[in-house]
C-alpha cells in the first residue's frame, strides 16, 4: 500500500514539474530575443473622404508636401511606408491625396475671384457744354437754364437784312444746342403784349410769360416756341428778372441756376433791373445772370453790364449778325476741342482700368491652372511609383487615374469663375469705350460744321 502511495506522489511531482517548465517556456517566448530586430508596425497615412464638389475640395486640408514643400523622394518614402493590403483603388487614392492636396492655395484663388470687382468702375467725367464767357466760366451739367428774350418793338429792326429778333432766335437755338446733357431749359419772354405805343405801355410793361416751362431740351418743341415769339412792345427787364426769381424758388434745387438775358436795349418800363438782378443773386437760389447785348448803344451797354455784374455773371456784346456768328464760332471750336479731350481722356481711363483688370485676372487664372496641373502631375507620379513597385495592378492604376481626372474636372468650375470675370470685364470695358467713342463722334460732328 505504501508502495502505491509513494509512486503516486512521484507522479504528482513530475506533473507539477512539467507544468512549471511549460510556463517558463511560454514566458521566454514572449520576451525579446537578444540580437533580433523587431518588425515595425505598418505606417498609417492620413486619409480623407472623397471630395465630390468644388466646395468639398476647398474644405480639404493642405497636403504635407503641397506647393513649395513638395519633395519627390519624401513622397515616395511615404508611399513605401503605406500599408495598402486589402485596399481598393478609391481607398488608395484617398491615402495618396492628403500628401499633395493643393486645397490651401485653391481657397486663396477662390477668395480672390469671389471678391474681384469685374465691372468697370471708372466714372465718365461730366460732358462738355455751355457757353464759356469772358473769365472762362461755363455751364456745368445738371443746370436749370433760363433764357429771357426781349420781345420789345425795337427787336423788329433789321441788321444785315434780317430782324434782330431772328438773329436772337438763331443765337438762342445754337446756344441751347451747346448746353450739357441733363440740363433743363426754360424760355421767358417779356414785352410781348400790346405795342411800342405809349397807349400800350402799361399793358406791355406788365407782360412777361414763361413760354417754354423748365424741362429737358426738346429741339423741335423749343424751335416751335421760338418761332412763335414776335417783337411788339416795351422792355420790362426788371419784371422779367423778378418773375424768374419766383420760377427758381418754385423749382427743384440743382447745382446751377443760370439766367441768360438777350436784349437790344435798356429797361423802358421804369423798373430797376440792376436791383432785380442783385436780389435774384442774393435770394439763395444760386442764380447767376449773364447778358448778351445785341446792337446796344453806350447807355444800354452800361446798364446791361451792371445787370450782369449785379447778377454775378458776364456780359457779351454783339453788334451784327457777323458778331453773333463769331461768338458761336468761338463756342463751336471750343466745344469741338473739349469733346475731343473728353473722348480721349475717358476712353483712356476706361481702357486703363479694363487692361489692368484683365491682366490681373489672366495672371491669377494662369497661376491657378498651373497649380492644378502640378497637383495632377504629382498625384499621377505617385501612382506611377506604386505601379513600378508592383504594389498596384493595371486596373487599380486606371481607376486611380480616373479619380484624379474627376478631381481635375471639378477644379475647372473655379477656372470657369475666372473666365466669367474675364468675359464681364472684357465686354463691359469694350461697351463703355464704344459708347464714349460714339458720343464723342456725335458731338464732334455736331460742332465740326
Amino acid at each position: 500500500m505504501r508502495k502505491y502511495v509513494g509512486m503516486l506522489g512521484l507522479l504528482v511531482i513530475l506533473v507539477l514539474t512539467a507544468c512549471s517548465l511549460g510556463e517558463e517556456t511560454k514566458t521566454v517566448n514572449k520576451e525579446e530575443v537578444p540580437g533580433k530586430e523587431q518588425e515595425s508596425e505598418p505606417a498609417e497615412s492620413p486619409s480623407m473622404e472623397l471630395s465630390e464638389t468644388m466646395d468639398d475640395i476647398l474644405q480639404e486640408e493642405a497636403g504635407e508636401y503641397a506647393g513649395e514643400h513638395y519633395d519627390k523622394e519624401k513622397v515616395n518614402q511615404a508611399l513605401d511606408d503605406l500599408d495598402m493590403e486589402g485596399m481598393e483603388a478609391e481607398e488608395i487614392y484617398m491615402n495618396i491625396l492628403p500628401l499633395m492636396s493643393e486645397s490651401g492655395q485653391y481657397r486663396e484663388y477662390s477668395e480672390f475671384i469671389q471678391s474681384f470687382q469685374a465691372n468697370i468702375e471708372t466714372e465718365v467725367s461730366d460732358t462738355p457744354g455751355g457757353m464759356e464767357l469772358e473769365e472762362g466760366k461755363k455751364v456745368e451739367g445738371s443746370a436749370n437754364i433760363t433764357f429771357l428774350l426781349d420781345s420789345s418793338g425795337s427787336m423788329a429792326e433789321t441788321i444785315d437784312g434780317r430782324q434782330k429778333m431772328d438773329h436772337a432766335k438763331d443765337a438762342i437755338h445754337d446756344f441751347v444746342a451747346s448746353m450739357p446733357e441733363g440740363s433743363n431749359v426754360s424760355l421767358r419772354i417779356y414785352g410781348q403784349e400790346g405795342s411800342s405805343k405809349e397807349s400800350d405801355k402799361a399793358l406791355s410793361c406788365s407782360s412777361t410769360e414763361n413760354v417754354y416751362d423748365r424741362k429737358a431740351y426738346d429741339e423741335e418743341a423749343f424751335q416751335q416756341t421760338l418761332e412763335g415769339v414776335e417783337p411788339v412792345g416795351w422792355t420790362p427787364i426788371a419784371k422779367a428778372i423778378e418773375e424768374t426769381e419766383k420760377d427758381l424758388k418754385s423749382g427743384p434745387k440743382v447745382r446751377q441756376q443760370l439766367v441768360y438775358i438777350v436784349s437790344d436795349g435798356i429797361e423802358t418800363c421804369g423798373g430797376d433791373p440792376v436791383a432785380a438782378a442783385g436780389a435774384l443773386r442774393d435770394s439763395g437760389e444760386e442764380g447767376t445772370i449773364h447778358v448778351i447785348g445785341f446792337d446796344v448803344d453806350d447807355e444800354g451797354q452800361e446798364q446791361l453790364m451792371d445787370v450782369a455784374k449785379a447778377g454775378g455773371g458776364e456780359y457779351e456784346s454783339v453788334d451784327s449778325a457777323a458778331d453773333f456768328q463769331r461768338l458761336f464760332e468761338r463756342e463751336r471750336v471750343r466745344l469741338f476741342n473739349e469733346w475731343s479731350r473728353w473722348t480721349t481722356d475717358n476712353f483712356n481711363n476706361v481702357a486703363r482700368e479694363q487692361t489692368d483688370k484683365l491682366n490681373e485676372l489672366y495672371r491669377e487664372r494662369t497661376d491657378f491652372k498651373n497649380l492644378t496641373f502640378r497637383e495632377q502631375s504629382n498625384l499621377k507620379n505617385a501612382v506611377l511609383h506604386l505601379s513600378q513597385d508592383d504594389r498596384i495592378d493595371s486596373d487599380t492604376n486606371k481607376q486611380i487615374y480616373e479619380l484624379i481626372e474627376e478631381r481635375a474636372d471639378t477644379l475647372k468650375e473655379l477656372e470657369a469663375d475666372f473666365d466669367a470675370a474675364l468675359d464681364q470685364t472684357d465686354e463691359e470695358g469694350d461697351e463703355r469705350r464704344e459708347d464714349i467713342l460714339d458720343k464723342g463722334k456725335e458731338k464732334k460732328d455736331q460742332y465740326s460744321n
